[in-house]
């Protein structure tokens, strides 16, 4: 049996939260599980313990700074605390691309030769930086008019 969704429902049973087809699942599930009938009886020693023990008011200074807390908890944040979040994504993708880019111009160990222009070698490593990312599948596969552009064949 999958006792899982009954025990969870035992202290609300106890505590009169379910409602009443939960109760009565519950209890045909008590009568034919001895092992949850077993942990029923253990949730009930357990609260009539619990409710055996002297009770305590906590002074109202206490009170007053939990309830002052608890409202500052449930203050509407500022906007300024969630577009910081949202303007950080890109900024920190751009350094991620920069970098790469950085990363894949410094390995570059064979010279070109000096008829091959700084377009086209600037051409080359976005395309090299394009293959990567479509092979990491962040990018869709190139159009003809991509390779028309940046004279570039496969």
């Amino acid at each position: 049996m999958k006792c899982t969704r009954y025990e969870r429902w035992l202290w609300d049973e106890l505590e009169g939260r379910l409602s009443a087809v939960q109760t009565q699942e519950l209890r045909s599930h008590l009568q034919a599980c001895p092992r949850c009938q077993r942990q029923w009886e253990v949730v009930q020693a357990t609260h009539q313990a619990l409710r055996g023990l002297p009770r305590r008011h906590a002074p109202e200074r206490i009170r007053q700074q939990v309830r002052a807390q608890i409202q500052q908890a449930r203050a509407p944040k500022p906007v300024v605390a969630w577009w910081k979040r949202v303007a950080l994504a890109p900024a920190l993708g751009l350094i991620v691309a920069a970098a790469w880019w950085g990363w894949l111009a410094s390995q570059s160990d064979a010279p070109l030769p000096p008829e091959v222009s700084t377009t086209q070698q600037h051409s080359e490593n976005w395309v090299e930086i394009h293959e990567q990312l479509e092979v990491a599948d962040w990018s869709p596969t190139p159009t003809p008019n991509y390779f028309i552009t940046t004279g570039y064949t496969r």
